[in-house]
């Protein structure tokens, strides 16, 4: 545990996700399927899937609701009802 935080902390800061990756994980808040998500970007069902990965990477989380949960604390993102922290 220690080395992971030492490791982390060693790190350089981890790169902010992009306009078009908040949008596809505002999609993801809303419950929008990752196809609905698509439709609604006018962007490819692979292309959401690529866009989160990388959220994924950048927030240093492996789902989507750790995913938008992070990104509501850090201001990323809306919280529920639409107030930012």
């Amino acid at each position: 545990m220690t080395a992971k935080l030492l490791s982390r902390m060693r790190a350089p800061a981890a790169e902010a996700p992009t306009a078009r990756e908040l949008e596809v994980l505002g999609g993801v808040a809303r419950g929008l399927t990752n196809a609905e998500i698509g439709r609604d970007l006018f962007i490819g069902e692979a292309t959401v899937k690529t866009h989160l990965l990388r959220v994924f990477a950048k927030l240093g989380v492996d789902d989507r609701t750790r995913a938008v949960l992070v990104a509501v604390e850090r201001g990323l993102l809306p919280g529920p009802g639409g107030a930012s922290h």
